[in-house]
């Protein structure tokens, strides 16, 4: 019973990652918009010597861009370093 408290853990720990856009801090949330203003920047710079019907067509892989940007940065500057969710881990091991 023990041993499955602790096997429990295994799949949070391996998923929690997918948690970590919901534990992000103001300062990385500004960091993000920073990011993706010079990204605009950048993007209307070089869209500025392209005909409008072509920079429509990049619209899509912008977006995946920005959101891969987006998450790279909160995977960075996130993290579930905290008490309670390490306590977690030695529990078990105080049971015994």
């Amino acid at each position: 019973m023990i041993a499955d408290m602790g096997e429990s853990l295994d799949p949070f720990h391996r998923m929690k990652d997918i948690l970590l856009e919901f534990q992000v801090s103001k300062q990385t949330l500004a960091n993000v918009d920073k990011e993706q203003k010079e990204l605009y920047h950048q993007r209307a710079q070089s869209n500025m010597r392209q005909a409008p019907s072509q920079w429509r067509l990049h619209l899509e892989d912008d977006r995946d861009e920005e959101n891969d940007l987006r998450m790279a940065m909160i995977h960075t500057e996130s993290h579930f370093n905290f008490v309670k969710i390490h306590l977690l881990s030695h529990f078990t091991d105080h049971l015994r």
